[in-house]
């Protein structure tokens, strides 16, 4: 293992060591090629280090040697050959274990038998849902692994915080295997558009039994242009008849919710701010990683202002808020985020310089009759803040501790 390529992730380790070398099973989930099994790897060195003689076996399904693990009974007798080390658990990894059919079952009894430490991938968001969730129920831990931060990206780009070094992350995003990339265009959207290819037609159409493959395509095109627009199933069964593309709304919601399960895409609910409820309808649609938005629709300036407002609901997600979109009356706040007992407000904005856009961004939150934080945040490298509300450069807020 070749240790340059594993660069550390300091949140997500130190989130997983109150766990390590216990009996709950450590679930990581995320979009593929977001990092995990780099996780893993990283997860093998610090057990290695700190227990050099206990046995360790790691079980990568991308990998020939592990072809022949297909079932939870094949990934029993793999663990049980591993054998027990007499001054503690073994270490087992299992990276996309849903490639393994019966798993639930099979990670269960060794969780069970309280020899093993288990952390497992997957790429699949329904993976602890229903039956599953009942077979772990009590047994496992789950953290959701996200694509690359701007503070994450430059440390695997070994990049400083500038404005070039911005404009890159929101153009390519934050798969990490970019940085291994050559520095050119070419290369690395040639590498966003096969994971794509790889995201839509793996872990969804296979996946799922999607049998509309064209539409599924231009539904996520149709989402990718539609960061930071209020969306409904309707409204985009609509525009695809236009399109002569006929489907239903049921159809638009399925689809979307595969997407969603698969980590392209994010959904966010809209907030009444006043009412303190969740709206049953109308939300939001963002993407997990940028890069994949710009492989699927291009690098246009006059999208910046959607990519901007993306950036700003990743960095919310990446450091454990939970985002919603604010309403205000007839007026929005980008988001309403909480976190436990904490809430933030945060406006998006390409540029506050106008008197007009200054108003409606700081306005907005200067309605909101209470003392919880408040940001403006825009590419605006001067600060403009008014009335105890904060202006943030873009750069300033994905680099801050919220």
């Amino acid at each position: 293992m070749d240790q340059r390529l594993w660069i550390p992730r300091p949140s997500y380790l130190e989130a997983l060591a109150p766990f390590s070398d216990g009996e709950l099973i450590k679930v990581l989930l995320g979009q593929r090629r977001v990092g995990k099994s780099g996780l893993l790897h990283l997860v093998e060195a610090d057990w290695r280090a700190r227990h050099p003689e206990r046995a360790v076996a790691f079980i990568d399904k991308e990998k020939d040697e592990w072809t022949s693990i297909q079932t939870g009974e094949d990934l029993l007798a793999a663990a049980r050959a591993l054998g027990g080390s007499p001054a503690g658990r073994s270490l087992i990894l299992v990276d996309e274990v849903q490639e393994i059919e019966g798993f639930a079952a099979a990670l269960r009894s060794l969780a069970a038998e309280g020899r093993w430490d288990l952390y497992v991938t997957g790429s699949n968001a329904r993976l602890l849902s229903g039956e599953l969730a009942t077979l772990f129920a009590g047994r496992a831990i789950t953290l959701l692994v996200h694509a690359l931060s701007y503070e994450e990206f430059l440390s695997f780009n070994g990049r400083k915080d500038s404005d070039e070094s911005l404009l890159l992350y929101l153009r390519y995003g934050g798969l990490p295997y970019l940085a291994r990339l050559p520095d050119s265009d070419a290369a690395r959207i040639g590498y966003l558009e096969a994971i794509v290819d790889t995201v839509v037609l793996r872990d969804v159409i296979e996946r799922f039994g999607v049998r509309n493959a064209p539409f599924l395509r231009n539904l996520v095109r149709y989402c990718a242009d539609s960061i930071g627009s209020l969306l409904s199933a309707k409204r985009i069964a609509d525009y695809l008849k236009s399109q002569l593309q006929k489907v239903s709304p049921q159809i638009v919601i399925e689809y979307l919710s595969h997407l969603e399960a698969a980590f392209l895409i994010h959904r966010c609910p809209r907030y009444d701010i006043q009412g303190r409820k969740i709206f049953e309808i109308g939300e939001k649609i963002y993407f997990e990683d940028l890069g994949l938005r710009t492989a699927l629709r291009g690098w246009r300036q006059t999208d910046l202002g959607k990519v901007v407002e993306n950036a700003v609901y990743l960095k919310l997600i990446q450091d454990g808020w939970k985002p919603s979109v604010g309403v205000l009356g007839d007026r929005e706040v980008d988001f309403v985020a909480t976190r436990g007992a904490s809430t933030i407000y945060v406006q998006s904005a390409l540029s506050v310089a106008g008197d007009e856009t200054r108003e409606r961004e700081f306005g907005n939150l200067l309605r909101i009759d209470d003392n919880h934080p408040k940001y403006v945040v825009s590419l605006d490298t001067l600060r403009a803040d008014d009335k105890g509300i904060h202006h943030l450069s873009l750069r300033e807020f994905l680099m801050a501790s919220l």
